[in-house]
């Protein structure tokens, strides 16, 4: 078994700029661009960061003009950083990026705004390309600790992790000596399938909740939880416990030896 993202993949992102679907009135695609990369480091940068902040013509553009007053870092619950700061004329703003769901929550986004998000998500997702949600926000009371003015939704930007050059001839090497080889990642399911295709280690993947007695798809369901794991090329949005459990799992078989690689291995 094997983690995603800096394992099969490089973990080097990039942003498919004419791919960035602009929500808010009057907005330019740099404009979220932009807006995204004041929610980001400009040191100690993680990969999102990096590539965001990267787009830009210059890195000190993520900065210039205004003046930082703090800085909210990304955690696994909020799953989401934003930046308060002040502009040239003095007025407070802030400014998100983030898991998509976290901002459209965020923003107390209407029905029909999310239905359209969550169908540009799903589009980027069959290309292989994960969402990052960008939003801003007004804070008249000028106080970084006020709840400020509603959040607006402003963008989805989508970003494209490259596999490794030698991640497909390697799971290629490891079939053909007998070894199967399943990913477990946290990603969406379609981004799963869109990189199991690209690197030859197959499309059968499913949810993680399949592995709960969940799946809507009757043949799954009706599938041994071991069994469905046996032949699955993978499964998606896995959290940490899911990756023990599949352990566990495989180990109980006793038919199998089994290893986890990439940084899944210390969740499993």
């Amino acid at each position: 078994c094997s983690d995603k993202t800096g394992t099969l993949t490089l973990n080097k992102l990039s942003v498919e700029q004419n791919l960035i679907e602009v929500f808010a009135k009057g907005v330019e695609k740099d404009y979220v661009i932009l807006l995204a990369a004041r929610a980001s480091r400009t040191e100690n940068q993680d990969a999102i960061d990096a590539a965001i902040v990267g787009m830009l013509a210059d890195p000190k553009e993520a900065r210039a003009g205004v003046r930082e007053v703090h800085f909210f870092p990304f955690n696994p619950v909020d799953k989401r950083t934003a930046l308060t700061y002040i502009d040239a004329d003095g007025n407070w703003h802030r400014s998100s990026k983030g898991a998509p769901e976290q901002i459209l929550n965020l923003c107390n986004c209407k029905e029909d705004v999310r239905k359209k998000a969550h169908s540009t998500i799903d589009k980027f997702a069959e290309r292989g390309l994960r969402s990052l949600g960008v939003a801003r926000q007004e804070i008249p009371e000028k106080d970084k600790d006020s709840p400020g003015a509603p959040w607006q939704f402003v963008g989805l930007l989508p970003l494209f992790d490259p596999p490794r050059h030698d991640s497909a001839e390697t799971i290629t090497r490891a079939l053909n000596l007998g070894v199967n080889v399943k990913m477990i990642t946290g990603d969406q399911l379609a981004i799963a399938k869109e990189t199991g295709r690209r690197l030859g280690m197959g499309t059968n993947m499913y949810p993680s909740s399949s592995l709960l007695g969940q799946s809507k798809d009757a043949a799954v369901f009706a599938l041994p939880v071991d069994e469905l794991i046996e032949k699955a090329d993978g499964f998606a949005g896995v959290f940490p416990d899911t990756k023990y459990w599949n352990k566990r799992k495989l180990q109980e078989r006793k038919t199998y030896m089994w290893e986890m690689t990439g940084g899944g291995k210390n969740d499993a």
